[in-house]
């Protein structure tokens, strides 16, 4: 067959489709002219006929076509619409269309962060996903772009699709601006529901059919309930910081609304934190979710570098003061940006002539990049913690910002902005309110309180030493705190340096570095708080407040481990625990160690004498006799107890002991306490030992051991006589040996991110309430005696208690409030006249859709049309009041003859009202001429 001539048109790929993707592009003419221009003519292609027989078996030639084919493809695709693409991990590999690119690039967004790159093509790939990303990451993007690409444009089928969950009015508000700029060129209709907004015009936009709704849990509920909304038709569904969801008390909310969803949607849960009420939600509410987690989340950056000073109690506040003097080298009064804005004259700020001046000068002070390098954060366990910092540095001429939990949002943002751009240089927080804070450049982290957790560390000093920068966090440690430092070394695997214990070999960016401040410096501090103290009594006040809300603290975070507080013992007792830090070997000599080691003896130094034996100084030995007796008691137990408690060891180490040591054999059995607690440079070596040993032969050594093990074996069996384990039948809830790597090894689904509950195990972490005691999702204690029911009930279902409303059960079960189903949709139907609701899935309504376009557009209904006033009627008792009302009306009212327009009267005048005028004119003159009358 003889082969078809080649056909005159442009195959697929020699066809040019820019001009389809972008033909509603927003240029201007003048842009589009003047591309028009510079566009250069194609190049003709020759027309020769293709030998497709001699090509048969030509693979290499294949090959080449298909590879120069596949470049002239990018080619047209990096160039697209004449910009220049970055390439490998941009937003144009991610399989995105062309408005969605287009209104990315409008934003601003070149390259995607990381969470964005980690985070949308799993979602794209329709997996239920939890990120944990702080503020200023950009995961609201990363959660919304993925949104406008699947539901692409309006449906006019009755549901919204999208559902997006914000904690608060401020970041619903923020995340429905994003929306509406990412969704330019889409026809998708987005609504807010928030509290403090009509109930009767957001009735209006729900039932105008829109695509995306984005709210707040308990107005989205409320109408949910009042409106009887079937949710069946959602596919999409975010909880936006979700930690804050629940530590505003969202949890039955959002399980009353988890339990309307579809089951086959795909639900989104971006966190800063993971507590273990929000793994629960996440294990219950999402199926076989993935759990992404930046790096720098989960671990140390090589470059930070980290000092812990041991202190005591009433030290703290100094110890922070010569931390920020000395150590940072703080500069007080204001910031350089603050004398910056000082400086400018109002007048030329506000002047046309340095418009374009302050507005670059705003740009660069609203950037994250002008943070100094004496940014520092310190945490505080508190919110009462942190207005005592905020105010003590206050009063030592520092420029402070400070945020708790409690904080109003408004205020919160104003605190954050002027750390920021510079205006503060030191931002005092509690790990609850910054758990959501991202500031990209931070010099330092001070833990003025340390944490109770591992995670709790790493989450705070993650903060710093980001993308190559150096940094330094500097932990203030009491004797209190030592088990948790320990817990602190053990998680990290690095070793514990105390003091200067090894010299000058120190590694402060890979060791536990632990020491004391020189003591002149910290007294001084001291001794200034303790003057402040004196002088200001609000400063004292909020110290008292601060100091009791330590102890609620103190009584509710998590309890270290039992072998990190026998270890701590230990090294707080040690001579090195009080010693000079190494961090200043370079500001003292060994004769100003060994004056601190002095001081630090005489200022722990605790006498062996009570107080009743030094009374019996003052008042005679007879009156305290009955003191000194009881006392005497007290430490012969104390020692009867020492003694049996040395006698248990000894056995227990003859138990262990070898069969030598229990016989007696050889010189060592003569005195088994001598062998058994002398040091070992004390124990005489039986005869013949060394030489026993140096010419033992591999059947002697097996025997040996062999009998060694064996007599532990017997140990053993001992030990599990008295256990109701039996090894054939029982099953450890934990894995032993090697089963459990073996099965991931082996598993073709393993791997990290494939088990929620394994991935979410190491990121869990539990932050202590900044106000109370009550924690993430934790339900409150109140109780009260129900005398009706003979028991006690929660406080919380009662019409008297803490919530002051009554609760009804919900569909899910969780307890709402009753007055959401107030009947308040049907008063509104009513005076809309909306008959029957459409139903899910049915057409929309055009009228209800107009009601939405209105509402969205931000445009109301006037009343433009025109009545004449009703008449009087002469029987009411108003009847003249009510008859120059309609007067009036009918002055303002058009005139059918073409008069003057309603809103007043015409100025302009006919002959009829001009001889009136004059006629009325020529009385009043008579009436003045005339001569008064005679009496």
């Amino acid at each position: 067959m003889a082969p078809r001539a080649a056909s005159p048109a442009l195959s697929e790929n020699e066809f040019d489709i820019t001009g389809a993707l972008f033909q509603n592009d927003s240029e201007s003419d003048n842009e589009r002219s003047s591309a028009k221009s510079k566009r250069q003519p194609k190049k003709k292609i020759p027309s020769q006929d293709l030998d497709f027989l001699g090509d048969v078996n030509d693979d290499d030639g294949d090959e080449a076509f298909i590879a120069q084919q596949q470049t002239s493809a990018n080619r047209k695709a990096s160039n697209l619409k004449g910009r220049t693409v970055k390439k490998g991990g941009g937003f144009q590999a991610m399989g995105l269309s062309a408005n969605l690119l287009k209104a990315i690039a409008r934003k601003g967004f070149s390259v995607p962060t990381p969470i964005q790159r980690k985070t949308i093509p799993v979602i794209m790939d329709d997996q239920d996903v939890v990120g944990m990303a702080r503020t200023g990451s950009g995961k609201t993007a990363a959660f919304v772009i993925p949104m406008i690409e699947k539901l692409r444009s309006h449906s006019t089928k009755v549901g919204a699709r999208g559902l997006i969950l914000s904690p608060s009015r401020e970041l619903a508000l923020q995340t429905l601006k994003v929306v509406k700029e990412l969704g330019k060129g889409t026809d998708l209709k987005c609504v807010l529901l928030v509290g403090g907004d009509s109930l009767e015009e957001q009735f209006t936009m729900m039932a105008g059919n829109p695509d995306i709704v984005i709210a707040t849990p308990g107005r989205f509920l409320h109408l949910k309930v009042e409106m009887n909304l079937d949710l069946y038709s959602i596919r999409y569904v975010v909880f936006d910081e979700a930690d804050r969801l629940f530590e505003m008390g969202f949890a039955a909310q959002l399980t009353e609304i988890l339990h309307g969803l579809p089951p086959n949607r795909q639900t989104l849960l971006f966190s800063a934190t993971l507590p273990k009420s929000l793994v629960e939600f996440a294990r219950a509410g999402l199926q076989e979710p993935t759990l992404i987690r930046l790096d720098t989340e989960s671990k140390i950056s090589p470059d930070l570098q980290n000092a812990f000073f041991s202190i005591k109690s009433s030290e703290k506040e100094g110890a922070l003061l010569y931390i920020l003097h000395e150590v940072i080298k703080m500069p007080t009064g204001p910031t350089e940006m603050a004398q910056q804005r000082q400086g400018e004259d109002a007048s030329a700020r506000f002047s046309k002539a340095n418009k374009r001046k302050r507005a670059e000068m705003e740009k660069a002070v609203n950037t994250k990049e002008s943070p100094t390098q004496h940014s520092t954060i310190v945490f505080a366990a508190t919110k009462h913690h942190v207005d005592y910092l905020y105010s003590l540095l206050h009063e030592a001429g520092f420029a402070v910002s400070y945020v708790y939990g409690a904080l109003d949002q408004t205020a919160r943002k104003i605190q954050v902005q002027n750390f920021r751009s510079g205006l503060s240089n030191i931002l005092v927080v509690t790990d609850v309110a910054a758990r959501g804070i991202d500031i990209p450049i931070l010099a330092n982290v001070i833990n003025y309180d340390f944490p109770s957790q591992p995670k709790i560390f790493i989450h705070r000093v993650g903060r710093t030493a980001r993308a190559g920068r150096k940094g330094w966090s500097y932990s203030l440690v009491r004797d209190a705190d030592a088990p948790y430092l320990l817990d602190l070394q053990l998680f990290l695997g690095r070793r514990l340096v105390v003091g200067r214990e090894n010299g000058d070999h120190v590694n402060f960016a890979e060791d536990v570095v632990a020491g004391g401040l020189p003591r002149d410096g910290l007294s001084q501090n001291c001794e200034w708080v303790t003057k402040v103290l004196g002088d200001d009594a609000d400063i004292a006040a909020q110290r008292t407040v601060a100091t009791k809300g330590e102890k609620l603290y103190m009584r509710t975070r998590n309890s270290a481990s039992l072998e990190s507080a026998k270890r701590a013992k230990q090294v707080v007792s040690s001579d090195h625990w009080t010693s000079i830090h190494p961090l200043f070997q370079d500001e003292s000599s060994n004769l100003e160690a060994e004056r601190e080691k002095m001081l630090a003896r005489i200022g722990g130094y605790r006498p062996s004498e009570t107080i009743f034996e030094v009374n019996t100084r003052r008042i005679g030995k007879q009156e305290s006799e009955e003191a000194l007796n009881t006392i005497k008691r007290v430490r012969t137990t104390l020692e009867t107890k020492k003694k049996r408690s040395k006698a248990n060891a000894k056995s227990e180490f003859l138990e262990d002991a070898p069969e030598g040591l229990k016989t007696g054999e050889g010189e060592a059995g003569k005195n088994e306490d001598e062998a058994a607690f002398s040091d070992a440079d004390d124990i005489d070596a039986p005869t013949g030992v060394a030489d026993d040993m140096s010419l033992a032969s591999d059947s002697e050594l097996e025997v040996t051991f062999s009998s060694y093990s064996q007599s532990n074996g017997n140990k053993s069996k001992k030990a599990s006589a008295a256990s109701f384990q039996n090894p054939d039948y029982f099953m450890s809830y934990t894995p032993n040996n090697n089963s459990l790597a073996e099965d991931r090894a082996y598993g073709v689904h393993s791997g990290t991110n494939s088990n929620f509950a394994q991935a979410s195990r190491s990121a869990t972490m539990d932050l202590a309430g900044d106000e109370g005691s009550r924690g993430f999702g934790e339900p409150r204690t109140m109780m009260r005696w129900d005398k009706r029911h003979k028991k006690y009930v929660a406080r919380q279902n009662d019409e008297d208690g803490s919530k002051g409303t009554r609760l009804v059960r919900g569909e899910s079960g969780a307890k709402i409030a009753s007055s959401f189903r107030s009947g308040r949709f049907d008063a509104w139907k009513r005076g809309n006249r909306v008959g029957r609701m459409p139903r899910v899935g049915e057409a929309e309504a055009p009228n209800l859709a107009a009601g939405l376009n209105a509402a969205l557009s931000g445009k109301r209904f006037k009343h433009r049309r025109e009545q004449a006033p009703k008449r009087a009627d002469p029987l009411r008792g108003d009847y003249e009041k009510m008859k120059k009302k309609a007067d009036k009306a009918k002055e303002r009212s058009m005139s059918k003859a073409g008069g003057a327009a309603a809103g007043g009267k015409s100025e302009l005048r006919n002959t009829d009202d001009i001889r009136i005028a004059r006629k009325l004119k020529q009385r009043r003159q008579e009436k003045n001429a005339r001569p008064s009358r005679k009496r």
